[in-house]
């Protein structure tokens, strides 16, 4: 409700809501004074840079990383194999959700889309990590690609992934896709 003055009135039980304040930190952060998480320097802290893939979908069949390796500053490179296989997770509300060898992870050795990351890599700084990235070295498999979802599920369409289309069966069902149908009908004819 608005008093002919046009200025709201919220009621007496709030502080905050409907009323000019300044808040503690105001003066910090006008003033350029007030920390940010990019301002905090730990002891021993390394810098993370991610290479990403170049393509949309390939397999990584080689990866040099002898020089990235030896420059002073780099502490570790990882890569998928180094992750540990997905597990399950469980929501806010409890629901768990089934790890499945289809769900994205931090990082991967056959990417499906342009910029899915491949590597990490660890350095002393992050000018050191990203020098390191540009002398890593990798050899791809180039595999055919998706745009279009309609053209998956054509007859003979291409798979975004090697091991084809369909992510699950329903109550692990075969014969049906879960729009209740069988399953010749769910790809396009």
């Amino acid at each position: 409700m608005a008093d002919p003055g046009g200025e709201r009135q919220y009621g007496p039980q709030y502080k905050l809501i409907g009323k000019n304040y300044v808040t503690a930190d105001l003066h910090a952060k006008v003033t350029g004074k007030s920390k940010y998480a990019e301002d905090f320097r730990a002891e021993g802290m390394l810098f993370c840079k991610l290479l990403l893939s170049p393509l949309p979908h390939a397999r990584v069949k080689h990866i040099d990383a002898s020089e990235a390796m030896a420059m002073p500053g780099v502490r570790a490179i990882l890569t998928g194999d180094d992750l540990p296989a997905p597990a399950d997770s469980v929501t806010d509300n409890g629901t768990v959700i089934k790890a499945t060898k289809w769900a994205e992870r931090g990082l991967t050795m056959e990417p499906v889309y342009q910029g899915e990351p491949i590597l990490a890599v660890a350095a002393v700084d992050e000018l050191t990590a990203t020098e390191a990235i540009e002398r890593i070295r990798i050899d791809f498999e180039k595999l055919p690609f998706v745009v279009d979802p309609l053209d998956t599920l054509r007859p003979g369409g291409p798979n975004p992934r090697t091991d084809g289309n369909i992510l699950g069966h329903p109550s692990g069902r075969r014969d049906a896709c879960s729009c209740g149908a069988q399953m010749d009908r769910c790809r396009l004819r």
